[in-house]
């Protein structure tokens, strides 16, 4: 990499921000300082950076004077305010929320999937970093699609709530003590039904036809990420009582005949992807793959209800590294190295 850059963090009192910290540290990313950037509800407050304590400053229009690179892991509220200011002075700018995900003037990149739109970020100064969804689906249908294409995918989620945020943990750890308690639950404010000992099939906002705003948003990123504006997706999400990652079930029919066996040849080679298919049948869970910076496969297997017959797969991964921070960061060391 080159020489060292000025990097500012925004939202760095998050999950996601303090996953993202540790990684820059862990993976010597070329920071020759960091500025800690937060809204009024987080400047002031301490987090800890190279194995000290420093304070949040205030996010202002001033704060990315002479920053050369910005991640943002804040909301998207946030970075639809200040992302463009930070472009606009010269910022390069990596955004974790959903807010640029699908403009079409702003490149939705994972590095194993879609590298080459790195290029594009100068129109911008702005790269969107997908779901953690659409990441994980993104790194293993896409050497699926280049070797034999994809007709229809078919995705159900079972998502842990850090996703959703601290408070969301908080809530699931309030509900659960309750319960083993016997003190019943209040009516719960961060989900829409109870979440202790329990599934919930929503993630997001219903929309008129039944499907949530999460739902269709990770359609439309998988689409991007493949460059596969026509395919035929339909994914349900579930948030499920368990705190940290997430794993899918993912079944899907490709345009020529694919055997499982050769599928899990291909999924094995395939950068970003460990596969767990050892005799008997292997399979990853999101508590086995907490900390991994891969996407974990298994239980890969003919659908002979499919004509050609399809696959069905699943996967699981650490939704706070590869789902979030890692993939910042790995887009973050590519464009020190060849765009900054």
């Amino acid at each position: 990499m080159g020489a060292e850059l000025t990097v500012a963090v925004v939202g760095p009192a998050g999950l996601v921000g303090r996953e993202l910290l540790e990684l820059l540290e862990q993976r010597q990313f070329p920071a020759g300082s960091i500025r800690l950037l937060g809204t009024l509800r987080t400047a002031g407050a301490e987090v800890e950076l190279a194995g000290r304590k420093e304070k949040i400053a205030l996010l202002t229009p001033q704060a990315f004077d002479g920053v050369e690179l910005a991640f943002f892991a804040a909301g998207p509220s946030v970075a639809g305010e200040h992302a463009p200011r930070a472009a606009a002075a010269g910022t390069a700018v990596i955004d974790l929320s959903s807010r640029f995900r699908l403009d079409p003037e702003v490149p939705l990149v994972v590095p194993e999937v879609n590298v080459g739109k790195l290029g594009d970020w100068r129109e911008r100064g702005i790269i969107a970093s997908p779901s953690s969804t659409a990441t994980a689906l993104g790194v293993v249908l896409g050497p699926l699609a280049a070797k034999v294409g994809l007709r229809r995918v078919v995705v159900s989620t079972y998502q842990g709530v850090a996703s959703a945020g601290r408070r969301a943990m908080g809530a699931l750890s309030r509900e659960t003590v309750d319960l083993l308690n016997a003190r019943g639950v209040r009516r719960p404010g961060r989900f829409p039904r109870r979440i202790a000992f329990n599934c919930v099939p929503q993630v997001g906002a219903l929309e008129p036809g039944g499907s949530t705003t999460h739902e269709l948003l990770v359609v439309e990123e998988v689409r991007r990420l493949l460059d596969l504006p026509g395919l035929g997706m339909s994914v349900t999400a579930v948030r499920v009582p368990i705190f940290f990652g997430a794993a899918f079930c993912v079944n899907l029919e490709t345009e020529s005949p694919l055997a499982a066996a050769e599928a899990a040849v291909l999924l094995r080679e395939a950068p970003g992807i460990l596969l767990e298919d050892e005799s008997g049948g292997g399979y990853p869970t999101p508590v086995e793959v907490a900390g991994s910076d891969a996407i974990h496969v298994g239980r890969v297997r003919d659908d002979a209800s499919a004509e050609p017959p399809g696959l069905t797969l699943w996967i699981a991964l650490d939704t706070m590294r590869k789902g979030a921070a890692l993939n910042v960061v790995q887009i973050a060391e590519i464009l020190a190295r060849d765009h900054l």
